[in-house]
This record gives C-alpha cells, structure tokens and sequence, in this order.
C-alpha cells in the first residue's frame, strides 16, 4: 500500500497529539504511516499523494489554524483534481461557536469535490474528543487495512512500504514553532477593591511586529509545586530520563530526551485526562478531574516514561492585545483573567494566568508567538465602529482606540462593556479619558449585579436600538469580543431582534441581514 500522510493543523497542539496517535495506531497494524505537520507539507505535492489522513482544528470563527493556512488556501483556490486520492478527515472544534469544526469540514467538502474518494466518513469532534476520535480510528484502522489488502491482490504496483519522506521547513521567529522570548516590563491588577475577580493588564517588552486585533500566544510552564505533588502521587522519579516523541513535541518547543521533571514542568498538561493515564493508571473516570487526582486514585504503577506518553502536550495560551503599536513602540499589552478554584478539596491554577500573576516578575523572560486576526482589522479611518466586548474582550478595543488616536482618525466610535461590578471597570479611567477628549463617541456600560436584576450589554443595545440601527445604517462596523458561550449568542440575538424591530423585518429577514453584514466583513467576532 502507499504510504499513508496523516496530516494535522493545530493551534494547541490537541490535532498533532491525535495525528501522532493515529499514526501510532496505523503502524501498529502494519501499514506506514507518519504524522506530518502542515507547515511542513509542501502544497505541490498534494497531488502526488494516494492515502490521505488529515487532522485539523479550527481557529477563531471558522478559520483554519496557522500552520494550515498555507495548505488551506492552496486546496480552496488552485489544487488540481485528484481521482487517485484516497482520504479521511477528522475535525476538531468547539460547538459554542457558529461554525463548528468549520476547518475541517472545508477540507473534507474540498477534497471530495476535486474526486478524491472518502475512506470513512468525516468525523467532528467538540472540546471533550477523545471519545469520538476513537471511535473514528476504529473505522479507520480496518478500513485501511482492507484497502492495503485490495491493493495488494489487484497486481498493480505498490510502492515500497516506507515512511513519507517530509521536508521540514524551518518556521521563522515569533511562529508557534518557533516562539521568542518577551520579556515583562510592568504589570497592575485591573480589577478595583471589593472585586470577586483578579484581573491583570500585562506589559511585555517585544520587537515581533503586530497589528491591532492581533494575539499573542504564551507558551507556560506549570506551577513547580504542582508537578513535585505529581511526582510523589506516581511515585516517580523527577531526574528520571524520558523521551518526547512524535510530531506532536517536535512542533511544541523540543523533542528528544530529558528529564521527567522537565517533561512534565515544559511539556505535558497537567489538567486534562484522557483514557491512555486511565489506563495507565488503573483508575475509573473522575469528574473534572486533572493528572494529580487519576494518579492519586490509581490502582497501578506507572513508569517514568508510561507517564509521559499517557499526558496531553501543554497547550499555549493565547491573549488579545490590548495595544496598539503605534501607541506603544516595542510593546505588547495583555489582560488577563487570574483563573483559580477549587475542585476535589484542593486549589486548582490556570496556568498562564496564575505564572503571569505570581511566577512572572518584572524581568521575567516568556516565549511568545504572534497570532494574526485578519478578519479582525479595523476599517478606513473615517468609518464608524461599534464595539462589544464585556470583560476582558474588552482588550482589543482598547488597542483600536489608541490606534485611532494615533492616527488622528474621525470616524465616530461606541464601546459596550459589561462587568459583574463598577469595580470591574476593565480600563475603566482610560475610557473614561478617551470619551471626554472625543475620541471615543460613546461609551454605554453593564454591570449585572450592582441592581437587583441582572443587567447585560445586550440589554444596553436594547435600549438604544433606534441610534444603534442609525449607526448601521449609516456605514458601521460591528465587532464583539469575548465569550463564546453565552454572551456572543446573546449579542447575535441582540442584533436580530433589534434589525427586526427597527427595520420592520421578520426575524428570519433580520438573521438573514446580520449574515449579510458579517459576510460583507461588517460584523467581526473574536469570540473564545
């Protein structure tokens, strides 16, 4: 049989760790079989290739993942027809956001278009994947094996079993590959006294060029007493070696041997589980629970280097800018929310925000990646812009604002921010500024819980839906930034109801105009 390309697009590295496994499966069964990254899979060749495995998550609003772009675009606009090709797809998502698995979906409608031939159906994943990826291979594997045999007993040539040759590209500075060191220059709490929450504005020094509505991806390192408590809880050795193998270490900073200590500390998330540390562990599925409490649960032992392949790779985190530029030369802000609880008697730590928060002094150096937002610009200078973003979605719109002082643009400008409390005013002084000096039009604000019902941005554009239509209608760009979950489908009905009723519309006419304002780019979503 030919060999097989299991291709990934990943931005957290979840798609490599399963293509890796895949692959692993695959080769278990006698077939040859390499996880490729698609960074690294040259687009001219696509057309050569006669078993296709591809696994990809999506980005943002449905686009595909950085390292996917390139191949992405490749496939859309110029690839040639492909009869020969044989192909899987399995994608990754997040059902919150509109279009789920959408990366995923273009690729498998693509390749079915250009007459490749589906060895099993396209399978789509949400945030807990482990299940139906499984369940995906288990189709997969067999079916392959039964295409390895046909081809086997047609008498056409079979190329030599051997792995895919790959032509690693060197990614350039500043990639998630390939990430470079910012280091902290000031950092301040955001959220007032009395607050329930901790919220940081973060400053790093940095030369990596950016554009406001851009992110940034930290790569973190987990808490050290956390990975000790794990250690002891395996009863492992931290200056054991082990080996990190497979596409998905060489596309996360490193591969190759070290110690468990600095696996665990640099490398592997420490937070979710999946069926192999189960397994590994001999333990019956908890709740919520994270690697410390399977471990502590587990009926059996488990070895240094068992435990390195039974954990997920660490994830980077990534942060909307909260500035701009021009307004900052050499720097990048960040705010972030401080994440900690409690679960199963004991604290639990997100872990970038809490290394920024307590493991992260002035001085400190962090690799960083930039994460670029096409879809998430600001329009010509003149346009009016309308802002959503409560909490900390409220970051990239402080970045447009002072691009738009800096650059002397008129176009009128209204912000919705919303907050449990006063206290939680995000920037709230600055805004303030802005709106006395003119440069922000309007600024209209929500806080949930300082009167007895509950109060959200979607019920302050409620109540201004005669101008926020006048502002529509006379050329606005709509933007929202923030939780994917609730408030961005609060805000989507928000503006349905509100085109309906302004415009005399039927709802289904107004869902139909709010798709035609996001398809003409002027309805733009960060939304995470």
């Amino acid at each position: 049989m030919h060999p097989i390309h299991v291709i990934f697009g990943t931005e957290s590295n979840n798609s490599a760790d399963l293509a890796d496994r895949t692959a692993s499966a695959l080769g278990a069964a006698g077939l040859s079989a390499r996880a490729i990254d698609m960074a690294d899979f040259a687009n001219a060749k696509l057309a050569e290739v006669r078993t296709l495995v591809v696994i990809t998550s999506t980005y943002g609003n449905g686009d595909p993942p950085s390292n996917a772009e390139s191949l992405h675009a490749y496939l859309m606009k110029s690839a040639p027809a492909m009869p020969e090709l044989r192909f899987a797809v399995c994608a990754l998502g997040d059902k919150t956001y509109d279009r789920f698995c959408q990366c995923g979906r273009d690729f498998d409608r693509r390749l079915g278009e250009l007459g490749a031939q589906r060895i099993v159906e396209r399978v789509d994943c949400d945030v807990d994947y482990e299940k139906p990826w499984k369940a995906w291979l288990d189709r997969l594997v067999p079916a392959m094996r039964a295409l390895a045999e046909t081809d086997a007993g047609s008498g056409a040539p079979v190329l030599p079993v051997e792995l895919p040759k790959v032509e690693h590209h060197e990614a350039a500075p500043g990639t998630r590959r390939n990430p470079v060191l910012a280091r902290v220059l000031r950092s301040r709490r955001l959220s007032g006294e009395g607050s329930t929450k901790e919220t940081l504005h973060v400053e790093l020094a940095t030369e990596l060029p950016y554009e406001v509505g851009d992110s940034f991806g930290v790569w973190p390192t987990n808490a050290p007493a956390l990975v000790e408590e794990l250690l002891d809880a395996a009863n492992c050795d931290g200056d054991a070696p082990v080996s990190l193998r497979g596409a998905v270490h060489e596309s996360s900073r490193g591969t190759g041997s070290m110690t468990l200590r600095e696996a665990l500390s640099t490398h592997l998330d420490l937070a979710h589980v999946d069926a192999r540390l189960l397994d590994a562990a001999g333990s019956a599925p908890i709740p919520g629970g994270h690697a410390l409490d399977v471990l502590l649960a587990g009926e059996k032992p488990i070895a240094p280097q068992q435990l390195v392949e039974s954990l997920r790779p660490l994830a980077p985190r990534q942060y909307s800018l909260a500035s701009s530029p021009r307004a900052h030369p050499g720097e990048a802000h960040f705010t972030v929310d401080v994440v900690r609880y409690e679960l199963l008697g004991r604290q639990r730590l997100g872990v970038a925000s809490t290394q920024l928060a307590d493991r992260a002094p002035i001085a400190t150096e962090l690799p960083v990646y930039h994460h670029p937002a096409p879809h998430f610009r600001l329009p010509a200078d003149d346009v009016p812009i309308i802002m959503i973003g409560p909490g900390t979605g409220v970051a990239p719109f402080r970045a447009f604002l002072e691009e738009r002082v800096a650059r002397g643009a008129r176009g009128r400008s209204w912000l919705f921010f919303g907050a449990r409390n006063a206290c939680d005013f995000l920037y709230g002084d600055e805004l303030r500024a802005l709106q006395k000096q003119g440069s922000l039009t309007r600024l209209d604000v929500a806080f949930s819980r300082e009167q007895p019902e509950r109060v959200y941005v979607q019920h302050r554009m409620r109540e201004s839906a005669r101008e926020l239509y006048a502002w529509i209608e006379a050329g606005a760009v709509l933007y929202v930034c923030g939780d994917a979950k609730r408030m961005a489908p609060d805000v989507n009905r928000a503006l349905v109801e509100i085109l309906a009723a302004e415009a005399a519309l039927r709802p289904e006419v107004a869902a139909a105009r709010l798709a035609a304002l996001e398809a003409d780019n002027r309805y733009r979503r960060d939304v995470y």
